[in-house]
């Protein structure tokens, strides 16, 4: 679906989920009258109704645990509708054989409320046919459901994702920047790596929801490469994490520190490249390799300068935040490695975006 023609739908109250749904329906009630007819037909459509959700995976789960319990609340009716008529009695033993069982093995509670549903109407209804003509109409909503869901998709899913994925980059190097400033910017530092960490989970869930749909064909490749930067991208969110928990122990003169925060924002400048490079449409002019290798020597340099100038103490606790340091550019340039370099036309205000990150009164664009 056209981006521009959702969001003319939408001012008429034509959302997503509402097409969604009607399309299911009519064509689950279209599907079952044309296939056999019967007095149940609304079961497809109701089916359709009930299941369909905002993604594909939770469209199908649902409709899974539906059917799931619509079997095992046929069955439970047909065993005790064998042998007593419907009473209170009968459906207390119902209940307590379906939902009980349910309940034992640890199915799903959605699954559980179905059987307790289907249970009732099934003992009510008492007819063989009546189980598997509800079985078999809500299997045929479901399934259509899940169709549109993998048909009718939001538009840009793909390129929404991956700017998603370019989003968390600038804010791990906004976080990462913020840690070495004496606190005056660790809760900001923080803020950003809480949001970073909240993208990364997002994108991640919104990159495997394209795998059902049909329109990740024709962008299946570099969906899988965006779901290798993720996931390397995830890692970097742990470094910085650990560093930041590290850096947060340390005296604040050493956090404060020139050579502290000349460190730490060369590694911030790797990852800024790295996004600006391999998810977003600007042009970087820089070398990830020439910024990677003034990172470590400005690591070993500072590290050495260290020698004899602090306790074992400090040498221990400012080696735990250097370590993490020197893994997050092994992260980083394992990710790079992988990624792949785009070759459109950037925006003036996405370079301006890409290569600017506080450095106090400064920022990371006069470096890149």
């Amino acid at each position: 679906m056209n981006e521009g023609l959702q969001s003319r739908l939408e001012k008429y109250g034509l959302s997503l989920y509402m097409i969604r749904v009607t399309l299911a329906a009519s064509l689950s009630w279209m599907a079952v009258n044309a296939l056999y007819g019967d007095q149940y037909l609304y079961f497809a459509p109701l089916a359709a109704i009930l299941i369909t959700q905002g993604t594909v995976k939770a469209s199908l789960e649902k409709g899974i645990y539906r059917l799931l319990g619509i079997f095992l609340g046929g069955v439970a009716s047909l065993v005790v509708g064998r042998f007593f008529d419907v009473s209170g009695f009968s459906i207390l033993l119902m209940l307590l054989l379906g939902v009980g069982v349910a309940t034992a093995c640890r199915i799903n509670i959605q699954a559980v409320t179905q059987i307790g549903v289907t249970s009732i109407l099934a003992l009510s209804f008492y007819q063989d046919s009546y189980v598997m003509w509800r079985i078999a109409e809500t299997f045929i909503g479901v399934a259509i459901a899940v169709i549109i869901n993998i048909i009718i998709v939001p538009p840009n899913a793909f390129i929404k994702a991956k700017r998603m994925t370019y989003e968390s980059t600038l804010l791990l190097a906004d976080a990462l920047s913020g840690l070495a400033t004496g606190g005056r910017g660790y809760k900001q530092a923080e803020d950003a790596l809480d949001l970073a960490g909240k993208c990364l989970k997002r994108g991640g869930q919104e990159q495997k929801e394209l795998h059902f749909t049909l329109t990740h064909y024709k962008c299946r490749n570099e969906l899988k490469k965006l779901m290798t930067s993720t996931a390397h991208l995830k890692v970097i969110h742990s470094y910085i994490k650990r560093i930041a928990e590290e850096i947060h122990l340390l005296p604040s003169h050493y956090v404060a520190a020139d050579w502290m925060i000349e460190v730490v924002e060369a590694t911030a400048d790797c990852i800024a490249i790295y996004g600006t490079k391999s998810l977003s449409d600007t042009e970087c002019q820089f070398s990830l390799p020439d910024r990677l290798r003034r990172a470590r020597e400005l690591q070993l340099t500072s590290f050495s300068d260290l020698q004899g100038r602090c306790s074992l103490t400090a040498i221990r606790d400012l080696g735990a935040v250097f370590s993490h340091l020197n893994r997050l550019l092994e992260e980083v340039e394992r990710a790079d490695y992988d990624a792949y370099s785009s070759a459109a036309v950037p925006s003036g205000a996405e370079i301006n975006r890409a290569l600017r990150f506080p450095r106090g009164k400064k920022g990371l664009s006069h470096k890149l």
